[in-house]
């Protein structure tokens, strides 16, 4: 089943307010900017944002969460960890009354 090209969100669901909680977040905004030019991994995002990597983790796990950025490829550390590549969902949202 292909993926929706949108996320489609009724103003009475839980994910509206999720949605916009994430999205008036400034680290979330600023995560969204920079993955609109490439790909970045945790690590680049904490080191050109200048956060830590913790509020870069909890601000990722809540942009995947409403659907707005996805995982698109890994590689391996030195160490065998696996290194999420992040980038945009590429979807429109749609936000509706009812």
């Amino acid at each position: 089943m292909p993926e929706e090209p949108f996320v489609l969100v009724s103003l009475k669901e839980e994910k509206a307010k999720k949605l916009t909680q994430t999205l008036s977040n400034p680290t979330s905004r600023k995560i969204l900017d920079l993955l609109s030019n490439k790909e970045y991994t945790e690590s680049e995002l904490s080191k050109e944002l200048k956060q830590p990597m913790s509020t870069i983790h909890y601000n990722l796990k809540q942009l995947m969460e409403v659907g707005l950025i996805v995982v698109d490829e890994f590689h391996y550390s030195k160490k065998g960890r696996e290194i999420n590549h992040y980038k945009l969902a590429n979807k429109i949202v749609i936000i509706t009354p009812k």
